[in-house]
């Protein structure tokens, strides 16, 4: 529900000059880290209309993209809005734990509260425009087979993880194909918005055990009239491997880096 969702000429033509320069400020230091950690794919998991494909090339990444969005009139949307980059990529399709098929709770607005869990009275009260207006059945995949089809060699991919509570499903779709993940962004929340998701201490301390640590938080949904924050985004990258070295050579990175070994 982060209004970052918004295509990239709202976030540049339609908001205040504040608002806009903190904008220029995240998304530059986000354009930073992929170039530090050279990220050479993105996965952009719960695309919606693909918002995000216009923010990742505004920002000066020029890599593949693939946009995933399971719900049909949105992933209409989407492969329009895709079709005139040849390296945006689009699959209609949720990711999550395991491969089968589901019944997503669909909102209405811009469907960006739309979720394979059951949305909180929180949500409904704070955004009453986000209440759920359909079901519809959609196919479910998980990361570790996608990374097959789209990314069979390589361990730099960044995931963009936007999936309304659903996020720890996903993570849990990575399976045998951790080690080659060098980052997420992860939406996160601080309080329960869909029923049994993971709140943000927890998440944070499960990515932390998975061997990524947190550089960056970027705002997320809020309450304008009382300040109070529901939802955050956390930007990961690996502990494991400094940037610009791969997987294959940490060990041999290892020997020469004083305090390891």
């Amino acid at each position: 529900m982060n209004y970052l969702k918004r295509p990239i000429q709202a976030v540049l033509g339609n908001f205040g000059l504040e608002v806009r320069r903190k904008q220029v400020r995240e998304q530059t230091k986000l354009e930073t880290l992929l170039m530090q950690y050279q990220v050479d794919m993105v996965f952009d998991i719960g695309a919606n209309i693909g918002q995000y494909g216009p923010w990742f090339r505004w920002i000066g990444f020029d890599k593949t993209i693939v946009s995933f969005e399971p719900i049909s009139h949105l992933f209409e949307q989407l492969s329009q809005n895709a079709k005139s980059d040849p390296k945006w990529l689009v699959e209609q399709v949720a990711l999550g734990e395991k491969e089968g098929s589901c019944v997503i709770n669909v909102s209405g607005g811009h469907g960006g509260a739309s979720s394979l869990l059951t949305m909180t009275e929180h949500v409904v009260k704070n955004a009453p425009d986000q209440a759920v207006i359909r079901q519809e059945e959609i196919r479910v995949t998980t990361v570790e087979k996608m990374m097959e089809k789209y990314y069979p060699e390589g361990d730099r991919l960044f995931l963009k993880i936007d999936a309304q509570g659903y996020e720890r499903n996903v993570i849990e779709g990575i399976g045998s194909e951790l080690h080659r993940i060098i980052g997420l962004k992860v939406e996160m929340s601080l309080v329960e918005n869909y029923r049994g998701e993971l709140l943000m201490v927890d998440m944070l301390s499960r990515l932390n055990n998975m061997g990524f640590h947190l550089v960056e938080f970027e705002n997320g949904w809020s309450n304008e009239k009382t300040g109070e924050m529901y939802q955050v985004d956390g930007v990961f990258f690996r502990t494991d491997r400094p940037t610009g070295i791969s997987a294959g050579e940490n060990e041999k990175a290892d020997a020469f880096t004083p305090g390891r070994r």
